[in-house]
């Protein structure tokens, strides 16, 4: 694979991440293809996620764009109790492995952590994740995105920009 590719492949992760640490919304929905699916499995036991998000239950799922832009339209509009206030967020990600998969998409497995700060409480998430990337006329974008979240047991909403 192209070393170029690979550089912009973790360019567009660390892009992510910036966007939703400075609520960069707008910018953040185009980082994904309109029939992007996002996806955060549930746990089933201490070492196996669920595996398919149209019959088992997951943390969080959306199976396409329009799922995330409605999202940010209740972050944005307040109408997400659950997010109010917002919470001031660093994003990380590290261990970043790039390859490209059978149907000609780049997939970047890295790893991450998120640090919020929200009413006088600091709290971490953290886990690994796998994008995958398709070439399109704009760049690189992102049409498929699985989170696995390791510390499973939170006190707190769990909502994209924690992730």
């Amino acid at each position: 694979m192209d070393s170029l590719i690979k550089q912009q492949a973790v360019a567009l992760i660390i892009d992510e991440a910036a966007y939703l640490d400075h609520k960069q919304w707008d910018e953040w929905i185009n980082l994904y293809t309109e029939d992007a699916i996002y996806w955060m499995p549930a746990w089933v036991d201490e070492y196996t996620t669920t595996s398919d998000p149209k019959r088992e239950i997951s943390l969080i799922y959306y199976g396409n764009r329009s799922g995330i832009e409605d999202r940010v339209f209740r972050i944005r509009t307040e109408l997400s109790f659950a997010t109010s206030p917002l919470p001031r967020t660093c994003h990380i990600n590290t261990n970043f492995r790039v390859s490209e998969n059978d149907a000609g998409e780049i997939v970047v497995h890295s790893s991450w952590v998120t640090h919020c700060y929200s009413l006088k409480t600091s709290r971490e998430a953290f886990g690994v994740q796998e994008h995958h990337l398709r070439k399109t006329e704009d760049g690189l974008k992102i049409c498929f995105r699985k989170i696995t979240l390791h510390n499973d047991m939170v006190d707190t909403v769990l909502d994209v920009y924690n992730l």
